[in-house]
């Protein structure tokens, strides 16, 4: 870098930029031969007010601009394709810039800070959008992402506190954590049906956020994804979700009045809807409430309980497990939804703790959550229940009588699709689970 005059310099791309200079220099010009600015080449040059690109560069490498607080305005030219990490970082007087159109990425925090940054315009041709890349551009007001944006990182847009809506495209599927969080100016947002996965505290701190669709691809939601939208007012949760485990999904919101859950949820934290004052209307598959005690935290989980959720993993009763308490003490599991839900074997549970030779104190948990299936035969083996509990070396001949007497019908039913050969095979089985019952009932 050579001195032009006191306040401007020319750059012909050394990496010994002066360090001792850039507390007076305002203007810098690029040399012409220069194809790549090397990393943080005018990092922390708070005086420089303008620069003079040239058409032969192609690359700005990592932080090379970032905490240049004065520089307000840069034109960059067409020729450049990479634009490195936190390379405007920390610009806090830019007020806006155009992107060549042959950028195609946006890094870490690429322009995080500029917290005079009001618009930006994005080229066709960028497919993602880095962690923390608009993180803290708190006058960032209107965005508008391309079609073939494919991925937004980590906290892409956290803090940008006057970005009042945005329509994210359909190209996207998984909205990262922390991707929009006190976003405290954000009205709305239109989610396309193809999102999958809402992150970690994605909308944490929406404080204007008062209602949002979210579409039925929907399948997990992160911890605290919600909290703090202190305007939301109500919110339905698709379907597809099963489990709603953290403490802080919808912690504060204290607008929300209604609330429907999933269909299908088997899982959820007593303390989800934690300083929702206003919640009165919860709708589910296996309750519905209007009159929610939101007073203490046990008025939800008198509500999960009455519903017949409990502390208890009913897969480690079929498997055996060792529950974690210190892990799983504040979830609550909707025993009758997974009694009542096949495997991908077609299998309802009670048919795998049968095959497994559970005892009767175990299997009664799980009869009493799907009575109705006493009736049905096993999808692998075409066993009635009471006849899959009896095979194998461990089966509990408790269980055998308990659930032969809920439903001795089963043997008919066995009898009119086995024919008569069946049903005498049948008949000399029956033998030995009467002397078995006997046994039973001394």
């Amino acid at each position: 870098m050579e001195e032009h005059d006191k306040t401007t310099y020319i750059y012909e791309g050394k990496t010994d930029c002066k360090r001792d200079v850039a507390v007076t220099v305002t203007a810098v010009i690029v040399d012409p031969t220069v194809i790549s600015i090397h990393t943080r080449a005018f990092y922390d040059w708070h005086s420089l007010r303008t620069i003079t690109l040239q058409y032969t560069v192609t690359t700005l490498g990592d932080g090379v601009f970032s905490g240049c607080t004065s520089l307000a305005s840069i034109t960059l030219p067409s020729t450049i394709t990479t634009l490195g990490n936190y390379v405007f970082s920390a610009c806090s007087s830019l007020e806006s810039i155009t992107l060549p159109s042959n950028i195609t990425t946006l890094g870490y925090r690429t322009f995080s800070g500029c917290s005079s940054l009001e618009s930006i315009t994005l080229p066709s041709n960028i497919t993602a959008i880095g962690n923390g890349a608009f993180s803290g551009c708190s006058l960032l007001s209107l965005i508008t992402l391309p079609s073939n944006i494919a991925t937004l990182g980590d906290c892409a847009f956290d803090g940008c506190s006057s970005l009042s809506s945005i329509t994210l495209p359909s190209t996207i599927n998984t909205i990262a954590s922390y991707g929009f969080s006190d976003c405290s100016s954000l009205v709305s947002i239109t989610l396309p049906s193809t999102i999958t996965i809402l992150g970690n505290f994605v909308f944490s701190g929406c404080s204007s956020l008062v209602s949002i669709t979210l579409p039925s691809s929907i399948t997990a939601i992160g911890n605290g994804a919600f909290s703090g939208c202190s305007s939301l007012a109500s919110i339905a949760l698709p379907s597809n979700i099963t489990t709603i485990g953290d403490n802080n999904v919808f912690r504060g919101c204290s607008s929300l009045a209604s609330v429907r859950l999933p269909k299908n949820l088997t899982l959820i934290s007593f303390r989800t809807f934690q300083g929702c004052v206003n919640l009165t209307t919860i709708e589910a598959s296996s309750f519905s409430i209007t009159t929610l005690d939101n007073s203490t935290l046990d008025g939800f989980k008198n509500v999960l309980i009455n519903a017949g959720f409990s502390t208890s993993n009913p897969d480690d009763i079929i498997y055996d497990r060792q529950r974690m308490y210190h892990v799983f003490e504040d979830m609550y599991y909707d025993w009758k939804r997974w009694a009542r839900t096949r495997d991908v074997d077609g299998r309802f549970p009670i048919f795998t703790a049968a095959a497994r030779g559970l005892k009767w104190s175990y299997m009664k948990q799980i009869f009493n959550s799907n009575m109705p299936v006493v009736n049905e035969i096993d999808a692998l083996t075409g066993f009635p229940l009471f006849m899959l509990a009896a095979t194998g070396p461990t089966s509990d001949m408790e269980s055998v009588y308990n659930l032969l007497k809920e439903c001795p019908s089963v043997i008919n039913i066995m009898n009119n699709r086995h024919g008569k050969h069946s049903s005498q095979r049948l008949r000399k089985k029956g033998n030995l689970f009467r002397a078995a019952i006997q046994r039973c009932q001394r």
